[in-house]
């Protein structure tokens, strides 16, 4: 089983990048007390004896990881799920997974979905624009850790990576 330290960042779920800000016994035994780094009002305990809830906790990526991944989702072009409830499905699993290139493509799908509806006059649905927003959300927080910036600089970031591309 995984074993993580005081101050390690790590990924936890959807809860995003988290700080082990100490390990604490009690009388049912032993937790990792997670504070999610940009919402540091949370407190989220994890039994460090249950396995299944360890694994969600995973190391953060490197900046190169992250950069290699943005440069992979601008190369690639994403596809629309037309079926309502399979695009919900894949999306929550996408969430759930926290794959940085997964979350970046799912993003962009939902973007340029937004986009081609708004260029028709119409409206995203609620649970569309959820998503999209849910996806940015996870890529700002990650991302701003990983690459040493704000969580409001990783869009022009992405941005910026997209003319390097070019």
């Amino acid at each position: 089983m995984k074993q993580f330290q005081m101050d390690d960042i790590v990924l936890y779920g959807i809860n995003g990048v988290c700080r082990v800000s100490t390990i604490e016994k009690r009388e049912q035994g032993s937790y990792y007390i997670l504070t999610p780094v940009h919402k540091d009002r949370t407190k989220l305990f994890v039994p460090t004896n249950n396995e299944l809830l360890v694994d969600r906790m995973r190391p953060m990526p490197t900046k190169q990881h992250v950069t290699a991944c943005i440069h992979k989702a601008l190369e690639t072009e994403p596809k629309w799920i037309s079926d309502t409830s399979t695009r919900k499905a894949h999306a929550k699993e996408v969430l759930t997974s926290g794959d940085e290139y997964d979350v970046l493509m799912l993003a962009r799908s939902f973007h340029q979905h937004r986009t081609r509806v708004i260029d028709t006059g119409k409206k995203t649905t609620s649970s569309d624009n959820s998503i999209l927003r849910s996806a940015m959300n996870h890529i700002r927080d990650e991302f701003s850790i990983a690459l040493d910036i704000e969580p409001d600089e990783v869009d022009s970031f992405i941005g910026s990576q997209d003319t390097v591309q070019a």
